[in-house]
């Protein structure tokens, strides 16, 4: 059982928030199917929650949930991160905050947001602090290793110091976005330097492999990205449950159900688009698939090419 500020996690895996992927549609789908430790939200605009767009309050939209639900903040400074966090602390009924102190993205780090702080630690400290003087919620972060150079002990430590109840590393630096293998060996160095709970993230696509990180217990969980997407069965997997009743096939058919639910048609398209990029990562012969779906003008003919895949011939 991990134990992440007031909340008790019983499963030691969750999907790793992705932009444009994890959103209602997916969160739902896996909390329908269970097993995750907790989920967390796409990237989340403090400043944007701050005023109340409503683009970014549709993005947090809630939802009847067994599993916790964290949800991502980006920005610069306390003051937004801190009015954005009492807004969901007050106002919504997720379990947690997490902040993004990693995403290489450039139009987050112009705003000096995501991996931009990796290279300030007395503002991360600065923002740590504030969040944890003001709400009652839970405060995570994901970082990197650091920018171009290997820093992320100073920052750990740091964050460790001023209250965050749980620091996901993605084990790369950012210069290196998502390039090369992650560096898990950093995994017992960090989590030697810290008191709080330490969650591993890179490169996970299997059950397996997550296993064997966790019996290692150089991480007290693992953030699994692109292995979520691909196979939304992983964490079931990693749980060693029995899901007889479910498989690959009934997992894209809720999806689609779901995404007709939570958005309206002219969007729904481009929401399978944003699925099947990863749905088929590394798996052999899916090159034609994945053209099929990208060149779909409609919801009903992306579906349709879907429905003809021999999905057993894919998810082995």
């Amino acid at each position: 059982m991990l134990k992440i500020g007031n909340l008790e996690i019983k499963y030691h895996a969750m999907p790793s928030p992705m932009a444009s992927v994890t959103d209602i549609a997916f969160r739902k789908l896996l909390d329908e199917i269970g097993y995750t430790g907790y989920m967390v939200t796409e990237m989340i605009s403090a400043e944007g929650l701050r005023r109340k767009q409503e683009r970014t309050l549709e993005m947090i939209k809630p939802f009847e949930f067994k599993s916790p639900q964290f949800v991502q903040l980006f920005g610069s400074e306390p003051e937004p991160l801190v009015d954005a966090a009492k807004y969901i602390e007050n106002e919504t009924n997720y379990s947690g905050i997490d902040i993004n102190m990693g995403c290489p993205a450039p139009k987050v780090m112009r705003k000096g947001g995501g991996a931009a702080l990796l290279q300030e630690p007395i503002r991360m400290a600065a923002i740590m602090k504030a969040l944890k003087s003001s709400i009652r919620l839970p405060v995570t972060v994901k970082i990197r290793l650091g920018i171009d150079r290997v820093n992320v002990f100073e920052i750990a430590e740091i964050l460790d110091q001023e209250g965050a109840d749980a620091i996901t590393v993605h084990f790369r630096l950012k210069s290196e976005r998502y390039r090369g293998e992650a560096k898990w060996e950093f995994a017992p160095l960090i989590k030697e330097r810290i008191n709080t709970v330490l969650i591993g993230n890179g490169d996970i696509l299997s059950a397996q492999e997550a296993k064997e990180k966790l019996k290692t217990k150089a991480v007290d969980a693992v953030m699994i990205g692109r292995g979520a997407v691909r196979n939304p069965l992983i964490f079931t997997e990693i749980a060693e449950a029995k899901t007889s009743d479910i498989d690959i096939k009934w997992c894209i058919n809720r999806l689609l159900e779901l995404i007709e639910q939570y958005y309206p048609s002219k969007l729904q398209l481009s929401r399978i688009k944003a699925f099947a990029r990863f749905l088929f990562f590394g798996r052999i012969g899916c090159k034609k698939i994945r053209k099929n779906i990208y060149t779909s003008n409609t919801f009903d003919e992306a579906r349709k090419h879907l429905d003809e895949i021999q999905w057993e011939e894919y998810f082995k």
